[in-house]
């Protein structure tokens, strides 16, 4: 084909018909000629480079004279040349080389298709843009900030895998702010502030944060300084009480974090945060600046099929084999790690202590009468028991002088009280009997010498007793607080229930209305009371004047044996103990209707005989003494008995048992299964390396041994065969006093060892709190939205 042939057959060249009905077209500028002359050449060449042996010799000459002479023309500045001939070569590859040439598809796939490589290359090695999800990173970080991550700084990570190139570049650094792959489930994408980096130990107690850093030995605690502006929601717009927020220096970086100290997410409770993280090589152990409300090492667990050492010893093994009945179960934070082959648990009784005990006992509007209680009370207190005011035992305080608030509540409470005794129990603390006459109450308040440690003390304690009494009368003992802040309690409250279930007052008399003692017959009797029937007892003898020394015990058929008599001119009164039922009865029988014994003695067999129905239902303590019981008396009508039924009951206790956790009443339990092939020899010799005078034992199982613990007791170290298992087995000598205990203990563990469904948890959740280097992504540059906070630099 002839050059002029190639011109006269393209179509749109200068002169050619645009055909009917259609528009000539426009002709190109010098500028789209420039551009387009440059891509036609470039494609002619690359063409004819590829694919030259596909094409006829002759077309193959006329593209490459072409692309010479439209180069030619270009460079020459000769635009109209180089129209007509861009036209010229563009119908010569059209007919010649279509085969080769892109289409517009694929030409616009090409182009995106690099764009997209290039935007990922950009956002895998250099920045990527992230929005933040939650309020976690508080203060720092809202949620729905828009951030900028520097993926360039710390070494660039191969696109989907955790290799990362040229860590060398960069090094993170604590207080460094980083965006990474959660290591519970790598598909989603976590920010937080790392804390630790490898090597280092972590120590978190509530708000201090502490690091011992690698290759050194002492814990450097985090400086912080409050800071006087308001914590505000996600928002930004309403201030969140009870929330501080704090400047925290973590070596060379500064940044704010907040607390709210009575908020755990996870728990729904008071925050505890509490605990120690040696981060291991290649790892790293992050916190959210929003330290009560972020998802962070201190709490990611996974759940695993792992070793649970209380598999192995329980808490109702404890309670079998020890004395104690309540224990606290921990494992200690040296062991958190994600091994779930190895398990150490700690038991801690909760050991009682009267030293730490507190108290109350509380009777209102007493049937008995006020002065008896009192003076009952007082007399257990026996000899070394002093009257005393509330003021004096403030003598010798100089603090007391100063404080105004505490001058007036101790003068309300010296107002109420109309006696008060105070008995000094030495190391068992002090005892106290209070009677408030206008209230109608007395009060027996105890207190152990560890939390009353001084006569101040208790008197500080009793002010604020009855500070809180006397604003309320007929409130449960419950409801007052004696405790001491610092000390655990168990507590232990007597319901007082109703009054007709547990006490009944019946008088009767010749006529049916109230009269003199001398013709009046009173019933008391109490059952299920948590006063104790000597004190009833001996508080009934003492409303009549009486005592068990004065007294005479009652040796008479059909008549309870702990029955006392005690008379005088107007009456015989009747005291009886019936301790299998828990009912005491008192039996109050003026002269008129029983002038002798033998009467009192007749009411009291026919009492006698109905104590046992009355002891099964209380519905029927009613039964015990009726009209029909004596002739021609008549029952006084409840509103005009002595006693009035309250809806309440008189009485009712509150004791607060103290209790202490320390090593002396502790057991400790390991476990380490065994992988294939690991010697048990070698694990036996590991665990037993914290125990003292350690000697070879078969008392528990073949090859063991046993030695001494740092707590006095003893401790067991064996291996079980049949389920590949080492256990060791500690009991202090608070719950094993002796070898033989701590044994009994060990050859229960090794009893359960041998059935690994004891101690093998196939959903446990154990502690997962470290990231690995390799799923870092970067760390957090900049805030780009919202645009109040743009280009803001993150501290």
């Amino acid at each position: 084909m002839s050059e002029q042939d190639a011109t006269k057959s393209t179509p749109g060249a200068a002169g050619d018909d645009a055909g009917p009905g259609r528009k000539p077209a426009r002709p190109m500028s010098e500028r789209e000629v420039r551009s387009v002359s440059t891509v036609l050449v470039k494609e002619a060449r690359k063409i004819l480079k590829k694919h030259a042996q596909r094409i006829a010799p002759e077309p193959c000459e006329a593209i490459r004279e072409s692309a010479t002479r439209l180069e030619q023309h270009r460079d020459a500045g000769a635009w109209s040349a180089a129209r007509e001939e861009v036209e010229i070569l563009d119908e010569l590859l059209h007919q010649h080389a279509s085969f080769a040439r892109k289409g517009v598809v694929r030409e616009l796939v090409e182009n995106i298709s690099i764009a997209v490589l290039v935007a990922l290359a950009l956002r895998s090695c250099f920045y990527e843009p992230f929005k933040i999800p939650s309020g976690s990173m508080m203060p720092t970080l809202r949620n729905g900030d828009h951030i900028f991550v520097n993926k360039f700084v710390y070494g660039v990570q191969v696109p989907f895998t955790t290799t990362v190139v040229g860590q060398r570049i960069g090094e993170i650094k604590r207080g460094d702010v980083i965006v990474f792959r959660y290591p519970i489930d790598p598909s989603e994408d976590f920010i937080k502030r790392v804390i630790g980096l490898p090597g280092d130990v972590v120590r978190v107690d509530g708000f201090e944060v502490s690091v011992k850093r690698a290759g050194t030995d002492e814990f450097i605690q985090f400086e912080r300084r409050k800071l006087d502006e308001p914590c505000r929601d996600e928002l930004g717009k309403q201030i969140v009480p009870r929330c501080t927020l704090y400047e925290e220096n973590n070596g060379d970086r500064a940044y704010t974090v907040r607390y709210e100290p009575n908020f755990d997410p996870r728990t729904g409770g008071p925050a505890q945060r509490r605990g120690e993280w040696a981060v291991p090589e290649g790892q790293l152990l992050v916190m959210g600046d929003n330290r009560n409300h972020s998802h962070d090492s201190l709490a990611w667990t996974k759940v695993v099929e792992a070793v649970a050492a209380d598999g192995v010893i329980s808490v109702r093994d404890l309670r079998d084999l020890t004395p104690e009945t309540l224990f606290k179960l921990t494992r200690p934070d040296s062991t958190i790690s994600a091994d779930a082959s190895y398990d150490h648990v700690l038991y801690f009784a909760e050991h009682r202590s009267p030293k730490h005990g507190v108290e109350i006992s509380v009777w209102r509007a007493p049937t008995l009468g006020l002065d008896t209680i009192y003076d009952t009370v007082v007399a257990g207190f026996g000899a070394g028991a002093e009257a005393l005011t509330l003021d004096s035992l403030f003598e010798g305080s100089v603090g007391f002088k100063t404080q105004q608030q505490k001058q007036a509540q101790v003068a309300r409470a010296s107002k109420a009280i109309t006696g008060l005794t105070i008995s000094e129990q030495g190391e068992d603390g002090f005892d106290a009997a209070i009677k408030i006459a206008e209230l109608d109450a007395v009060i027996k308040f105890r207190c152990g010498i560890a939390a009353c440690n001084s006569r101040e003390l208790f008197a500080r304690r009793i002010s604020n007793l009855l500070d809180s009494y006397i604003k309320d009368p007929q409130q449960d003992a419950r409801e007052l607080e004696i405790g001491a802040s610092h000390i655990r309690y168990s507590q232990h409250w007597t319901s007082r229930g109703r009054t007709s279930d547990k006490l009944l007052d019946r008088s009767f008399t010749p006529s049916g209305e109230a009269s003199g003692r001398a013709s009046t017959l009173r019933l008391r009797a109490w059952r299920d009371t948590d006063e104790g029937d000597e004190f009833l007892r001996d508080a009934a003898l003492r409303s009549v004047g009486s005592s068990t020394s004065s007294a005479s015990a009652v040796a008479e058929d059909g008549i309870q044996r702990d029955t006392w008599l005690a008379s005088d001119d107007e009456a015989l009164t009747l005291v009886s103990s019936y301790r299998t039922a828990g009912i005491s009865v008192m039996l109050e029988c003026g002269r008129q209707l029983c002038a002798d014994e033998a009467r009192a003695y007749e009411l009291a067999r026919a009492i006698t005989a109905k104590i046992p129905a009355a002891a099964r239902d209380r519905r029927r303590l009613g039964e015990l003494l009726v009209a029909a019981d004596i002739d021609d008396w008549k029952q006084l009508p409840e509103e005009a008995a002595a006693s009035s039924h309250a809806k309440k009951y008189e009485f009712d206790r509150l004791r607060l048992d103290g209790t202490v956790r320390s090593e002396r009443y502790s057991a400790g339990v390991w476990v380490q299964r065994l992988a294939a092939g690991e010697d048990a020899q070698a694990a036996m010799e590991a665990l037993a390396s914290g125990l003292h005078e350690v000697e070879a034992s078969a008392e528990v199982a073949e090859g063991g041994r046993v030695g001494a613990t740092n707590s006095g007791g003893y401790g067991h170290v064996f291996a079980i065969p049949e389920s590949a298992v080492v256990v060791r087995v500690d009991c202090s000598e608070g719950l094993c006093p002796t070898r033989e205990d701590a044994k009994r203990l060990a050859a229960r563990a090794a009893e359960k060892a041998r059935d690994e469904t004891n101690f093998i948890d196939p959903h446990a959740e154990r502690p997962y709190p470290y990231v690995p280097r390799g799923n870092v992504k970067g760390r957090a540059d900049r805030i780009w939205l919202p645009f109040k906070r743009f280009w803001l630099p993150i501290r």
